[in-house]
């Protein structure tokens, strides 16, 4: 008769060769390939129904980004050509390896403002390789699967920090809006610098900045208007009219800068140069294809790669982060809209690869966008292929129209900036707060106010807080006391080492009331895990009780909860103890009592 061992090895050796026979091994490869490059899973069913959608879409969303980019580097404080170096390279590469179809990279509001604090953008070489250095940490969390690390941020830190960023984007952007020069980068002298020179605000650029305001304002309104209803009866004209209106709304932020431009033009051609704030000369023509320097020239010094990652400091943990949080938050959002699915950790290595592509084109951080992924859904984009046409705008743009930008008024780009974020600032959210959870509006106020000091401070304050609400009721549980012939203590929570302290002392205090109770049950219905440090200390109680002679017993323990306590030494007789312990203890009354009897400590 064969023995076990000799059976379950010739299964093994007949399941390898009926891999081998059916092709197992090809399959499985197969399955990994379309995993880890999602492009081979859908790209086989392409046709030229979506690749019509999918064209219109990316030239839609690329007259989006064209301006946006221009603008979103000012931001940054970097040259305007560097937005447009960021905003083509990321959408090729995400066509290869995400598996969202609307979302797209590219430069936004909140990612150039935190390039703004921790990348040295008066040194462009230091933005660009954080960008490498934020993809390559991005990629390696995706491969290890750590992208669950953004679910410690909370969504009141994740809208604090988002409302107190766009209010620190748009104050920035008001010395453009007046025209004043050499204002200092920090939030508070920005703001001291603006008010005491309000006097040189230059008039044109004030008028051109809040006329365009008030156009932007005014085309997107009207494109959220639904003042034509899709049916069938609906005319062809007005359905004509509304998608031509629909097409001005989308691509307000183009029609702005190409006005704005026009009326500077025209006022060059009348002799007077200096009425407007301009962009000035931008590098023409595409960056260089080239990867980031370890070694980075600052003055007459060199700086060598341990110091420049020492410069960079929190920017290495803070730029991937928030980058990976804000575009998983756009990709679900947007696949839970439309009926599909994204892979968290392939996404992570999607960004992390189009950070460190992007970083060979001049590429400062990228991550998802709201707006212009919205306007790509709305469009109809049928999979991640219209990034392709969006990053073929932008480099239209960097081919041909380079020349042109140097007549783009600053105010117009402020215009755009401010105009884009006003509704990031989600003041609803604290009324919603406040109806379900109170205490959940501590650290969205925590992490607004603590980012107008330093955005590192308040992001990790607000993390801090959070951390600490949620953490509260584990080192701190709940517990209830019943009182009888026997004190039963039922303790709503898991129990944790954290929290064992406070659950012995509370027991231990009710140890030494008086009168005295026949014994002591600890209540464990809702407990459905415990650790080493809980066992040591439940016999630590037990040793303490039993010198007392007071009996101590544990009711309603799960069954793997009641192995684990065995194991770790409490006899078996005390946990959910029979009728014949309990009548041992106690002869003339049951220490059984009922719910309402129950009483909050």
């Amino acid at each position: 008769m064969p023995s076990p061992r000799s059976t379950r090895v010739e299964l093994e050796e007949k399941c390898i060769e009926n891999c081998q026979q059916n092709g197992c091994h090809k399959k499985i490869f197969k399955e990994i390939v379309a995993k880890r490059v999602p492009i081979c899973s859908w790209l086989p069913r392409y046709n030229l129904s979506a690749l019509q959608f999918d064209i219109i879409a990316g030239l839609t969303v690329g007259l989006m980004v064209v301006p946006q980019g221009l603008a979103y580097a000012l931001i940054a404080g970097l040259p305007p050509q560097y937005g447009l170096y960021s905003a083509f390279m990321g959408c090729f590469v995400y066509c290869i390896f995400g598996t969202s179809k609307d979302i797209t990279i590219g430069p936004t509001a909140i990612m150039s403002l935190i390039v703004s604090a921790y990348g040295r953008p008066e040194i462009p070489a230091y933005v660009v390789l954080l960008t490498m250095l934020s993809g390559l940490m991005q990629l390696v969390m995706g491969i290890m699967k750590l992208g669950f690390v953004v679910n410690f941020i909370s969504i009141p830190v994740v809208s604090g920090f988002t409302s107190s960023a766009a209010i620190i984007i748009a104050i920035g952007q008001i010395k453009d809006l007046l025209g004043l020069k050499d204002v200092p980068r920090p939030f508070l002298k920005r703001v001291y610098y603006t008010f005491k020179h309000i006097e040189e605000t230059k008039t044109g650029d004030l008028v051109l900045g809040l006329i365009c305001i008030v156009v932007l304002l005014a085309l997107r309104t009207l494109g959220r208007s639904k003042w034509v209803k899709d049916n069938q009866e609906t005319q062809k004209w007005k359905w004509a009219v509304k998608k031509m209106i629909w097409l001005f709304t989308i691509a307000r932020n183009a029609l702005i800068i190409i006005l704005a431009s026009c009326i500077v033009v025209i006022f060059i051609a009348h002799g007077n140069r200096g009425a407007f704030s301009l962009t000035g000369h931008l590098d023409p023509g595409l960056p260089p294809f080239q990867a980031p320097s370890m070694t980075i020239q600052v003055g007459n010094s060199t700086r060598d790669p341990l110091e420049v990652l020492s410069d960079l400091g929190p920017g290495l943990a803070i730029v991937p982060l928030i980058g990976f949080l804000e575009s998983i938050a756009i990709a679900k959002a947007f696949a839970r809209k439309n009926k599909y699915r994204v892979d968290a950790s392939q996404e992570l290595i999607a960004l992390g690869l189009a950070n460190c592509f992007g970083s060979f084109v001049s590429s400062y951080p990228v991550t998802g966008s709201f707006s212009r992924t919205a306007v790509n859904a709305q469009s109809g984009v049928a999979s991640p292929a219209g990034g392709i046409f969006t990053g073929a705008v932008v480099l239209l743009a960097l081919g041909v129209l380079t020349p042109f930008f140097k007549y783009i008024p600053k105010a117009s780009l402020a215009a755009l900036i401010i105009s884009s974020v006003l509704t990031m600032v989600e003041y609803r959210i604290v009324f919603k707060i406040w109806k379900v959870n109170k205490i959940d509006l501590l650290p969205l106020f925590v992490t607004f106010f603590g980012c107008f000091y330093e955005i590192e401070y308040g992001i990790l304050c607000g993390i801090g807080v959070s951390l600490m609400i949620f953490l509260y009721p584990i080192i701190w549980p709940k517990m209830i006391k019943a009182h009888r012939d026997f004190t039963v203590i039922k303790v709503n929570g898991d129990l944790v080492y954290a929290g064992m302290d406070y659950v012995t002392s509370q027991i231990q205090e009710a140890s030494y009331q008086d009168p005295l109770p026949r014994g002591f049950i600890i209540d464990m219905n809702v407990v459905t895990q415990i650790d080493f440090t809980v066992t040591q200390s439940l016999l630590m109680l037990l040793d303490d009780f039993t010198s007392r002679k007071i009996p101590l017993l544990f009711s309603g323990v799960q069954d793997h909860i009641r192995d684990t306590m065995v194991d770790s030494g409490i006899d078996l007789k005390l946990i959910n103890p029979s009728a014949e312990t309990m009548a041992s203890i106690n002869s003339e009354s049951s220490p059984f009592i009922d719910d309402d009897e129950l009483e909050s400590q």
